[in-house]
């Protein structure tokens, strides 16, 4: 027998579904961005309005990119959360503002060589549930720092 201050099954199951559609639009790590012959211009980046997914074709190999993207991510104040031969996981650390804390979006650079001296790398920022509060997409800061540390003499 319920009690007088129970919530109801039906609406407890509401209000969860509402929370997991609400957390579901907070975005995903994923790259709307594919490599394809002559659509990338050698280190000219490719971003989308809110920076949260980008894209380059990098004048480097596999390795000094897998070594460029390691070194952007960890100057943009983030701790590597997986790492493989083709990608990086990434979370930004979290700051205390004044009224909300910054930080805590989710990074992800992926690279693919396409031949001896070219990488296509792609760049996707999540952001967490509140989104906008102190969060922000990274995506083409990523790209525009990984095309000056490759083209740096």
């Amino acid at each position: 027998m319920p009690g007088p201050h129970s919530v109801p099954a039906t609406v407890r199951v509401g209000l969860l579904l509402g929370v997991l559609a609400f957390a579901g639009c907070a975005g995903t790590l994923t790259t709307t961005h594919a490599y394809k012959t002559d659509a990338y211009e050698l280190n000219v980046p490719v971003k989308d309005e809110g920076c949260y997914d980008s894209a380059v074709l990098l004048g480097a190999d596999a390795p000094r990119t897998q070594d460029i993207a390691g070194k952007v991510v960890a100057a943009l104040d983030s701790t590597v959360t997986a790492a493989t031969d083709g990608s990086i996981a990434a979370q930004r650390n979290r700051h205390v503002g004044v009224f909300v804390g910054s930080g805590g979006e989710e990074l992800m650079v992926t690279w693919k060589a396409v031949d001896a001296s070219q990488t296509f790398v792609t760049a996707a920022t999540k952001t967490g549930f509140v989104g906008g509060a102190g969060q922000r997409g990274w995506s083409c800061e990523i790209v525009d720092k990984m095309v000056e540390l490759a083209t740096k003499k």
